[in-house]
């Protein structure tokens, strides 16, 4: 499980930092750990970057014609805010 959470992480990454939009750059609908590592991964080069949209716009953009896609991760919007560095 540690190698697949890896794996999504750096696939997160690196959609947002090269703007890779091929199908195996996005984790799979439905897929919640998969997802949450994704959006990790996006999260943190969007944070390295020097991006001025917000890391929503950036999201919104990258999965432009991904609309489930986008609204499951969105759905993971309600635990940010309570997330702590370890």
């Amino acid at each position: 499980m540690v190698d697949e959470i890896d794996y999504w992480f750096d696939v997160g990454w690196e959609a947002f930092a090269k703007g890779w939009r091929d199908a195996d750059s996005f984790p799979p609908l439905n897929d919640m750990e998969a997802q949450r590592a994704w959006l990790g991964g996006f999260g943190a080069a969007w944070a390295c970057g020097p991006d001025e949209r917000s890391v929503d716009e950036a999201l919104a953009r990258a999965l432009a014609g991904r609309a489930e896609l986008l609204r499951q991760l969105r759905s993971h919007r309600a635990g940010w805010g309570s997330l702590t560095v370890q």
